[in-house]
């Protein structure tokens, strides 16, 4: 059976089971019960909370400091203005990928990760869109409410990145004073100033849908955000339960919580989570532009920075069996230390393929050679490889979940 199959059918059983019991909790837990009920209520506010509420920091910090380049005008910029936007920008592309391994919940529920996250970008439109002087003077006015303008593949990171880096370096001040010079442009005239406007917009809307992941999970997150989120964009921030994502995951096993068990809330984080990622990086990340299928569906590949992205996607499962963000060894509590403690013999094999899969993609970076420059080069073949045998290892260690 497909694991996507796999975990549809898990996640149907537990809605099904908490609308027929109500809950699956007894009175009293399970030693093993009461041992993941840890290891969520670690890895919740310690991953989850942590990493949303850093992507929220800093995709605000990355609009402020393009607000700040379009106010100041491209002729006053400097390099290290732009320079500075450009650390902003990779600051906050590494939270974001370091997020990938809890796409479940409000990131695939509200579209929000296709919606910041889609590639290759229509160059064509949006040459087209933004040398119309009523799409600049509508960017310009309304910031993220005119967005849809340029269309909906153009935002999020990569319409940015696409403003910010070229063939895999800073964009340079002469290149923002001047038109752009990009071939999908050779029929209209765009100016640098105008990319700015943009741009800033662009992060506008950036930071609100991230905002909205923040509050989405986070019952604690800034009240300033949720009331933002909630009044002025009208965007969700809770269930139908009226329970955050984060209060949601932490009521496993009890009425309200879509979750009927802790047994099902950490397959989920290993199989809705960890294997979907893996299998995003090595069968489409990686894969589509590899094989050939697709060689334009590369991610960031202005910035260069695509094995950057993989390799914190594969992280961001570090993080999660590890019980924190920035985690290099398990914490007493975590899930990877779980599965030691009830002796899950596949222990040292999802080590050693969580190893191997980062590795590999470390690999990829210290050669030296972008991945938009060679997509079929060795090491991303082996990295295929090793990512999927990762992706079977965290969906061997969720069956063992489920009997414990």
């Amino acid at each position: 059976m497909k694991k996507t199959l796999k975990f549809a059918i898990m996640a149907v059983a537990a809605l099904a089971a908490v609308a027929c019991n109500g809950s699956s909790d007894s009175d009293e837990l399970s030693s093993q019960e009461e041992a993941l009920k840890a290891a969520v209520t670690e890895y919740v506010p310690n991953v989850i909370y942590e990493i949303y509420g850093n992507l929220a920091d800093n995709t605000a910090a990355l609009y402020e400091s393009l607000a700040y380049l379009k106010e100041k005008g491209v002729n006053s910029l400097t390099q290290t203005d732009i320079d500075k936007v450009c650390t902003k920008f990779l600051n906050a592309r590494t939270w974001w990928e370091q997020s990938e391994a809890f796409l479940f919940g409000a990131a695939t529920a509200y579209g929000i990760d296709p919606h910041i996250d889609s590639w290759p970008l229509d160059k064509d439109k949006l040459a087209k869109e933004l040398s119309n002087a009523t799409v600049i003077a509508d960017l310009e006015a309304e910031g993220a409410g005119a967005v849809d303008e340029v269309g909906v593949a153009n935002l999020g990171f990569h319409g940015i990145e696409f403003i910010l880096f070229r063939d895999g370096a800073n964009r340079t001040v002469s290149a923002l004073k001047g038109n752009e010079t990009d071939e999908a442009f050779a029929s209209y005239s765009v100016s640098g100033a105008d990319e700015l406007i943009f741009a800033t917009a662009v992060a506008e809307d950036l930071r609100n849908y991230c905002w909205e992941l923040q509050c989405a999970w986070d019952p604690n997150a800034p009240s300033d955000r949720v009331e933002y989120v909630e009044d002025e964009l009208e965007l969700n921030t809770t269930l139908d339960s009226g329970l955050t994502y984060g209060e949601n995951l932490l009521a496993s096993g009890t009425a309200g919580s879509t979750f009927s068990s802790w047994q099902r809330a950490v397959s989920t984080i290993l199989v809705g989570g960890c294997s979907n990622i893996c299998s995003e990086v090595a069968n489409s990340k990686i894969a589509s532009a590899y094989t050939g299928d697709d060689t334009d569906y590369i991610e960031s590949p202005y910035s260069k920075k695509s094995y950057e992205d993989f390799a914190n996607n594969i992280r961001s499962i570090v993080f999660s069996l590890y019980g924190s963000e920035g985690a290099s060894e398990p914490s007493s509590k975590c899930i990877y230390s779980v599965l030691k403690k009830y002796n899950y013999s596949g222990l040292s094999d999802l080590q050693s393929s969580l190893d191997a899969a980062l590795n590999s993609l470390i690999k990829c970076i210290t050669s030296g050679v972008a991945f938009v420059d060679d997509p079929d080069a060795a090491c991303a073949g082996a990295a295929i490889d090793a990512i999927n045998a990762l992706d079977d290892e965290l969906n061997k260690a969720a069956d063992f979940v489920e009997t414990l």
